[in-house]
């Protein structure tokens, strides 16, 4: 019943955009697939995660996550974004976190290799300048029929006062086409923090889009990190 609650919000939104007829664009929650923006186009989007180290105690026990992005494709293979991400834990008032840097480069054009190639760079800071993290992604996407299947291996250093510290990562996930309108997906992610599975629902078109997924703990969690999140992609073109 906790779950249901906490989901509800979410699950209202996306009812809403099914309603007024709009059909999918990104097609997983943490995975990205081989996709940047066109030359000159823009696009604003919203990332709502709910996320609790319990997930038999939700009440009282569950962070709040809010990332709001706006992107540009530069070039025909390049696009940049910039984020300001705000966080609320379940004793604290929202407050600001931190800003990110983003770049995509893609290399040629879909089904010319074996697998479709894109590089991912993105910088992380605090508002103090007392933190700074370098990420970089590899993504690697292949289409087959009505099927999608995209891998980003990564790699992540963090350089604040105490030191640098280095951490691999990873997402997958694999979406099926239903209609032009609607996807269906799974999606696995992990690091040395644990392991997370999850459903993924993807609806939009290209102006206007929403993705809405799970990741439940698949093995035993780092002290301190989500046993359960809840995630909601929102994108309009502008």
């Amino acid at each position: 019943m906790r779950i249901i609650n906490l989901i509800k919000p979410a699950l209202v939104g996306l009812i809403i955009l099914i309603n007024t007829g709009v059909s999918d664009n990104r097609f997983y929650i943490w995975t990205y697939e081989y996709k940047t923006m066109e030359r000159g186009e823009v696009e604003l989007e919203n990332y709502v995660t709910f996320s609790s180290p319990d997930m038999d105690s939700l009440a009282g026990n569950t962070s709040s996550k809010f990332e709001y992005e706006i992107e540009v494709g530069m070039t025909d293979r390049f696009d940049f974004a910039i984020y300001q991400v705000f966080e609320q834990s379940p004793s604290d008032p929202l407050r600001y976190k931190e800003y990110k840097l983003r770049g995509r480069y893609r290399f040629g054009e879909k089904g010319k290799y074996f697998v479709d190639p894109l590089l991912y760079l993105e910088y992380k800071g605090r508002p103090d300048f007392s933190k700074h993290v370098w990420e970089g992604k590899l993504i690697l996407a292949k289409d087959i029929g009505n099927w999608n299947m995209a891998l980003n291996p990564i790699f992540e250093v963090e350089i604040d006062e105490s030191g640098r510290e280095k951490e691999y990562a990873y997402t997958a996930g694999t979406s099926y086409r239903i209609t032009d309108l609607f996807r269906l997906g799974m999606e696995v992610k992990g690091s040395e923090n644990g392991h997370y599975i999850g459903p993924v629902i993807a609806h939009g078109t290209k102006s206007t889009w929403v993705t809405f997924g799970a990741g439940f703990a698949l093995s035993s969690i780092k002290a301190g990190k989500p046993e359960f999140m809840l995630r909601m992609l929102l994108g309009v073109s502008i």
